[in-house]
């Protein structure tokens, strides 16, 4: 029972925004770093638009123990890196916003005041002047972009945008329309494509490739082509690795094709063996087995719940025998993943339940 892309992507907006409430109710309304008048240096905007931040090459700054281990973050390392140029200015780059995310995580369980305490704290073990200024000023700048950005993510589609398709497409291309313009209002440009330019580029080219997908008018041959023209946009790293993903798409649905006809796994196997290694192939035939049992298990889940929907039970009754097929049937690692399943289920039903007359 394969997911659907359009409920797929609708279900990561969704995931996004829960995600986003359980940091935005606890996201101050102002937020006021203090720091030393001596360490602050010129307007990080300032500094990311000249010229020393983009000649030297970078230094990155060795690894340090956090000084502070948050609840959550209890025995990891930090993630990120911070760089600095040979005029010891921040470098700005994805490796500097994973640095922050990493000590943001951890606002749901410490709070945003202790988290934030922390990241300073192991920022100061690893920069010196006038990086650490330049960090403390950008992270002002990222907090409030944060509380912004969870505000927006918090507005709910309505009921139109959830039941249609190209309004579900429509919605999506706004809210992110609505995000590029919220960064650009909080970061210089060159922080925006230091930051965000790469997660940019391939969020515009997701949603074109949505928006290519429901053009009927276009043959087969005619998507592909335009698909191929999109995937040439995109940064060349970035580039290979859709390419890579999407040999590997392709070649999962000729698999799914082949079980579907009742082909055997030595057809499956000798059909993977044109694009894979042995080694990669036997692994394949694992994955696809162990996929099959899943997807067995959860028809069969989804019959016998629709049987004790027939069973006159009461709704408490229901609820925990539900819960009890739920666990002979998963183990505890399938229990998101059936949560999912059982959500873009009762999405599907509300919408024909929605359509009746």
């Amino acid at each position: 029972m394969p997911l659907p892309i359009r409920s797929l992507v609708l279900l990561t907006v969704l995931g996004f925004a829960t995600a986003g409430l359980i940091l935005y109710w606890q996201w101050p309304r102002q937020l006021v770093v203090e720091v030393d008048s001596a360490r602050l240096v010129p307007p990080v905007a300032a500094v990311i638009a000249g010229p020393v931040l983009r000649q030297p090459a970078p230094t990155v700054v060795a690894p340090a123990a956090p000084s502070a281990l948050l609840p959550g973050l209890r025995g990891t390392e930090v993630d990120g890196a911070l760089k600095t140029d040979s005029a010891g200015n921040l470098q700005l780059d994805l490796a500097l916003r994973d640095y922050f995310d990493y000590f943001l995580s951890a606002v749901d369980q410490a709070g945003l005041d202790t988290s934030v305490e922390a990241l300073l704290a192991d920022a100061s073990g690893r920069l010196q002047e006038p990086a650490l200024g330049q960090l403390v000023g950008l992270l002002g700048d990222y907090l409030e972009y944060k509380r912004a950005s969870l505000a927006l993510l918090q507005q709910p589609l309505g009921a139109h945008q959830q039941a249609q398709p190209q309004a579900q497409l429509v919605a999506l291309q706004q809210a992110f329309a609505s995000l590029a313009q919220l960064r650009r209002g909080h970061f210089s440009p060159g922080a925006v494509e230091a930051l965000f330019g790469a997660e940019e580029a391939y969020a515009r080219y997701t949603l074109d490739s949505l928006a290519l997908v429901a053009r009927d008018e276009l043959s087969e041959q005619g998507q592909a082509d335009a698909q191929q023209r999109l995937r040439e946009q995109l940064p060349a790293a970035m580039r290979a690795s859709e390419e890579r993903q999407s040999q590997a798409q392709a070649q999962q649905a000729q698999s799914e094709r082949l079980w579907r006809e009742g082909a055997s796994e030595e057809q499956v196997r000798q059909a993977l063996a044109l694009a894979y290694d042995p080694a990669t192939v036997e692994r394949l035939l694992l994955e696809q087995r162990n996929e099959r049992g899943w997807q067995q298990r959860y028809r069969a889940y989804r019959e016998q719940l629709a049987g004790l929907h027939s069973d006159g039970l009461s709704p408490a009754d229901r609820q925990h025998e539900q819960q009890r097929l739920r666990r002979r049937l998963f183990g505890a690692a399938d229990q998101h993943r059936v949560d999912t399943y059982d959500a873009i289920a009762a999405k599907q039903q509300d919408r024909e339940a929605a359509e009746l007359p």
